[in-house]
């Protein structure tokens, strides 16, 4: 990837707010372009992991009935090789 490339990001997360914040968050990125892709379902999420068209994933770790941690297992099975980074706002 070079600097004037595009990091596209895909970001999986129930809650709409936190979406919001984190696109604003990385539109201030100075030094890199972030294009950001939402999926607010394990199930979406998941699909679009597996689509393999993302440079990173963010995922939520509680996505409804499931966790982060279910779609990051469900993502090794299916041989996803997207680096993931598992968000919480647990303690």
């Amino acid at each position: 990837m070079t600097a004037n490339d595009t990091l596209n990001v895909l970001l999986i997360e129930d809650d709409e707010d936190d979406y919001l914040i984190t696109r604003s968050l990385l539109s201030k990125a100075q030094v890199i372009e972030c294009e950001l892709t939402w999926e607010s379902t394990f199930d979406d999420g998941l699909e679009a992991l597996l689509t393999e068209q993302y440079d990173a994933c963010l995922v939520d770790y509680r996505l409804g009935a499931h966790t982060g941690l279910d779609l990051l297992e469900a993502a090794k099975e299916n041989g996803c090789q997207t680096p993931v980074i598992l968000l919480t706002g647990q303690g």
